[in-house]
Protein backbone atom coordinates (compact mmCIF):
# COMPACT_ATOMS: atom_id res chain seq x y z
CA UNK A 1 0.00 0.00 0.00
CA UNK A 2 2.98 2.19 0.77
CA UNK A 3 3.72 2.06 -2.47
CA UNK A 4 0.48 2.88 -4.14
CA UNK A 5 0.56 5.94 -1.77
CA UNK A 6 3.80 7.38 -3.15
CA UNK A 7 2.85 7.01 -7.09
CA UNK A 8 1.02 9.76 -7.42
CA UNK A 9 -1.32 12.39 -5.76
CA UNK A 10 -3.26 10.19 -3.38
CA UNK A 11 -6.07 11.45 -1.38
CA UNK A 12 -8.92 9.07 1.27
CA UNK A 13 -12.13 8.93 0.70
CA UNK A 14 -14.75 6.90 2.37
CA UNK A 15 -15.56 4.23 -0.49
CA UNK A 16 -12.37 4.43 -2.51
CA UNK A 17 -9.21 6.02 -1.99
CA UNK A 18 -8.26 8.43 -5.13
CA UNK A 19 -4.59 8.04 -6.46
CA UNK A 20 -4.12 10.55 -9.54
CA UNK A 21 -1.15 9.92 -11.98
CA UNK A 22 -1.07 12.66 -14.68
CA UNK A 23 -4.15 11.92 -17.59
CA UNK A 24 -5.19 8.36 -15.10
CA UNK A 25 -7.33 8.62 -12.22
CA UNK A 26 -7.34 5.04 -10.19
CA UNK A 27 -9.76 4.05 -7.16
CA UNK A 28 -8.35 2.55 -4.98
CA UNK A 29 -9.79 0.22 -2.39
CA UNK A 30 -7.73 -1.43 0.59
CA UNK A 31 -10.95 -2.52 2.88
CA UNK A 32 -10.47 -6.46 1.27
CA UNK A 33 -14.03 -6.70 1.01
CA UNK A 34 -13.16 -8.23 -2.12
CA UNK A 35 -12.26 -11.30 -0.54
CA UNK A 36 -15.75 -11.78 -0.03
CA UNK A 37 -16.16 -12.44 -3.49
CA UNK A 38 -13.95 -15.38 -3.28
CA UNK A 39 -14.49 -19.10 -1.75
CA UNK A 40 -12.36 -20.26 1.12
CA UNK A 41 -11.14 -22.62 -1.06
CA UNK A 42 -9.27 -20.00 -3.13
CA UNK A 43 -8.08 -17.34 -0.35
CA UNK A 44 -6.09 -20.86 1.00
CA UNK A 45 -4.66 -21.52 -2.69
CA UNK A 46 -3.65 -17.85 -2.40
CA UNK A 47 -2.16 -18.40 1.32
CA UNK A 48 -0.59 -21.42 0.01
CA UNK A 49 1.13 -19.59 -3.08
CA UNK A 50 2.07 -16.38 -1.37
CA UNK A 51 1.74 -16.49 2.21
CA UNK A 52 -0.43 -13.95 4.06
CA UNK A 53 -1.32 -11.14 1.69
CA UNK A 54 -3.22 -7.96 1.85
CA UNK A 55 -5.95 -7.55 -1.12
CA UNK A 56 -6.03 -3.73 -2.63
CA UNK A 57 -8.70 -3.33 -5.48
CA UNK A 58 -7.92 -1.02 -8.08
CA UNK A 59 -10.21 0.76 -10.62
CA UNK A 60 -8.24 1.58 -13.57
CA UNK A 61 -9.29 4.03 -16.78
CA UNK A 62 -6.91 2.03 -19.00
CA UNK A 63 -4.75 -0.82 -19.50
CA UNK A 64 -2.10 1.40 -20.31
CA UNK A 65 -2.60 3.52 -16.93
CA UNK A 66 -2.72 0.29 -15.12
CA UNK A 67 0.37 -0.96 -17.11
CA UNK A 68 2.27 1.92 -16.19
CA UNK A 69 1.34 1.72 -12.38
CA UNK A 70 1.79 -1.63 -12.11
CA UNK A 71 5.53 -1.56 -13.96
CA UNK A 72 6.39 0.89 -11.21
CA UNK A 73 4.76 -0.53 -8.00
CA UNK A 74 5.15 -4.23 -8.25
CA UNK A 75 8.57 -4.60 -8.75
CA UNK A 76 10.92 -6.71 -6.22
CA UNK A 77 7.60 -7.46 -4.25
CA UNK A 78 5.75 -10.68 -3.88
CA UNK A 79 2.11 -11.10 -4.63
CA UNK A 80 -0.67 -11.93 -7.23
CA UNK A 81 -2.54 -9.89 -9.58
CA UNK A 82 -6.30 -11.14 -10.25
CA UNK A 83 -7.33 -10.16 -13.84
CA UNK A 84 -10.71 -10.75 -12.82
CA UNK A 85 -11.05 -12.71 -16.16
CA UNK A 86 -10.19 -16.19 -14.59
CA UNK A 87 -6.31 -16.01 -14.17
CA UNK A 88 -3.68 -15.41 -10.76
CA UNK A 89 -0.47 -13.94 -12.33
CA UNK A 90 2.38 -13.97 -9.86
CA UNK A 91 3.76 -9.99 -10.25
CA UNK A 92 7.42 -11.36 -11.30
CA UNK A 93 5.01 -12.98 -14.37
CA UNK A 94 3.03 -9.70 -15.08
CA UNK A 95 6.57 -7.82 -15.14
CA UNK A 96 7.68 -10.89 -17.68
CA UNK A 97 4.94 -10.34 -19.83
CA UNK A 98 4.82 -6.90 -19.75
CA UNK A 99 8.64 -6.83 -21.02
CA UNK A 100 8.00 -9.49 -23.45
CA UNK A 101 4.73 -7.86 -24.92
CA UNK A 102 4.36 -4.57 -23.75
CA UNK A 103 0.99 -4.12 -25.28
CA UNK A 104 -0.15 -7.40 -23.65
CA UNK A 105 -4.12 -6.72 -21.97
CA UNK A 106 -4.79 -9.52 -19.80
CA UNK A 107 -8.86 -9.37 -20.85
CA UNK A 108 -8.16 -10.97 -23.62
CA UNK A 109 -7.34 -8.50 -26.62
CA UNK A 110 -4.19 -6.05 -27.49
CA UNK A 111 -3.94 -3.07 -26.42
CA UNK A 112 -6.20 -0.51 -25.24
Amino acid sequence: MARLRQAGAYSEDETFDRLDRGECSFGVDASGDVLDDFDQEEVDEIRQRIGEFQAVTLEYPGVSCLRDLLIEVIQGVSGLLDTNYGELFEYGEVLARFQREPLWDWRGAVGD
